[in-house]
């Protein structure tokens, strides 16, 4: 997971420790009730993967998985959970979401709080990137951030109106679609967070 105040300078590594022994988020918990890993694609992707917590909890779940973060300090910590799971297979990678051009077939893509960090000119052939990669039958789950959250004003990141997330989903069936908003904590403070937590499948057949 990656989660940056756009206000001001940011310790990833110090982030990552602070999430170290965080549960998997409940959302994904949700969807691997529903997926399982298929006898033709075991593999998940994590988009930034942050502390590896998710990876941990689908690696564990059975799933072969890749990592993807753009920070050193996360593929490290991932890398750690990695060798505490000889069994499993986990690959990493250093990526950019921006830089990003292709992703392997997946029957299963995580995108925990990761999504937003994409930079609003690259997003859209990100996300053709991400459904492309995601095989029939396969589940996307993860957040993405809504327009009257007190980051939108950064024109870095990008930001969804609840029309415009679900138009991100069409043609998926929509397993999940909560809106979350509310003030809380985050690790300079508080701010007001608007989110929207999804959990989609892509049809077995399009006929």
């Amino acid at each position: 997971m990656q989660c940056k105040d756009p206000s001001g300078t940011f310790r990833w590594k110090t982030y990552y420790e602070h999430h170290r022994d965080r549960p998997a988020s409940s959302l994904l918990y949700r969807a691997l009730g529903l997926a399982s890993p298929q006898t033709n694609s075991r593999k998940a992707v994590d988009l930034g993967c942050g502390s590896g917590n998710e990876t941990r909890a689908l690696l564990q779940a059975g799933w072969d998985v890749l990592a993807l973060d753009q920070e050193l300090a996360a593929i490290e910590m991932v890398r750690a959970i990695g060798q505490a799971h000889p069994g499993a297979k986990l690959e990493t990678t250093i990526q950019r979401f921006e830089n990003l051009e292709a992703l392997p077939p997946s029957s299963l893509i995580h995108a925990g709080m990761a999504l937003p960090f994409c930079h609003p000119d690259y997003f859209e052939k990100f996300w053709s990137i991400v459904m492309s990669a995601l095989l029939p039958g396969g589940f996307f789950v993860g957040q993405l951030f809504g327009d009257k959250d007190d980051w939108a004003s950064d024109a870095t990141r990008t930001f969804h109106s609840e029309l415009g997330a679900r138009a991100l989903f069409r043609g998926l069936s929509l397993k999940a679609f909560e809106v979350h908003e509310y003030d809380g904590p985050n690790m300079r403070g508080t701010k007001h967070w608007h989110r929207f937590d999804v959990i989609a499948q892509k049809p077995v057949s399009s006929e």
